[in-house]
């Protein structure tokens, strides 16, 4: 193993011994003031971005770019043969400012987009695009593929399947997690928002999902037909209504699993992926615990979240 990988492997660990982890999760949820949510947070790594905002969607804001600050950081360690691991596990940022984008060209209210650097694939062209449809037009030159108007209401989860299916092509470790969070997507697709995915998305999810799923009639019949491990995370839930625990198991099962991996202690590329893995699952379980916080009037329903991902 070249030395850059063990000085990736390194560098990942120690940013993983910033997490704010399950008792730093409990006690945000835990805090009444916003000035005691700032004072925890600083104890992590996201106290940098959080030290000059305030409010539970603007903190969660500063969650996820510290998440993305961290995947530039090993960037600039991991061998140049790693960058496009790096650069597919970003992808679920540039998924959002092309989502975003969308929104502010089609009237919405602007916002920064996150800042890839060098780990974006195509946000360079793409923020170009002057209106919904040239933005259309510009996907169709990119890594994220052509969405036919037919399936364009479908583009954000078009978006999730491709970024998944990238990443766990460079990504090999990362499969099943990638998996599962596509499963998630397509099931809350079908059984909550009761939309059949349409040919584009089912194309484009299929690497991880195959086809099976395409034709269960309901959400039992639906997982029975994914992949056993993929099962698990949805394992006894026959509602649509309890799939956010199906989103809570999802990360508390990538982060026992990557919490293993990472324990192995032999620096390779799988270290690396397991420690992204890690950090993914804790911005997660912060911006969670963010939203069930004393702070922002309590949600009870935020807090059984975090319950279920302990």
């Amino acid at each position: 193993m070249s030395a850059a990988w063990v000085a990736a492997s390194v560098r990942v660990r120690a940013l993983a011994a910033g997490r704010a982890g399950e008792q730093g999760a409990l006690r945000i949820a835990s805090a009444q003031t916003w000035t005691e949510v700032e004072d925890l947070l600083s104890r992590w790594s996201y106290g940098v971005r959080a030290a000059h905002v305030s409010g539970p969607e603007a903190l969660q804001r500063a969650a996820r770019e510290t998440l993305l600050w961290q995947l530039r950081v090993l960037a600039g360690w991991v061998p140049a043969s790693g960058t496009g691991i790096l650069r597919a596990a970003a992808a679920r940022f540039e998924r959002e400012d092309i989502l975003q984008h969308r929104r502010e060209l089609e009237g919405g209210q602007a916002t920064s987009p996150y800042e890839l650097g060098a780990l974006e694939t195509s946000w360079g062209l793409l923020r170009t695009a002057a209106s919904a449809t040239a933005l259309t037009h510009l996907l169709a030159r990119t890594a994220w593929g052509e969405v036919p108007d037919d399936d364009d209401p479908q583009l954000a989860d078009i978006l999730t399947a491709a970024s998944l299916v990238r990443y766990a092509q460079v990504a090999p470790a990362a499969r099943t997690w990638c998996t599962r969070e596509c499963a998630l997507a397509v099931a809350r697709l079908l059984f909550v928002d009761r939309v059949r995915p349409g040919p584009t998305l089912r194309t484009r999810a299929a690497p991880l999902l195959g086809h099976a799923w395409e034709s269960a009639p309901d959400l039992p019949s639906f997982v029975a037909a994914l992949p056993r491990r993929v099962g698990t995370m949805l394992g006894g839930i026959t509602v649509p209504g309890d799939l956010w625990r199906a989103e809570a198991r999802l990360h508390a099962l990538m982060e026992a699993e990557a919490g293993a991996m990472l324990r192995d202690g032999t620096p390779r590329p799988d270290v690396v992926v397991a420690g992204i893995a890690l950090l993914s699952a804790d911005a997660w379980r912060v911006q969670a615990a963010l939203a069930a916080t004393g702070a922002a009037g309590e949600s009870h329903g935020a807090r059984e979240v975090l319950d279920v991902a302990s």
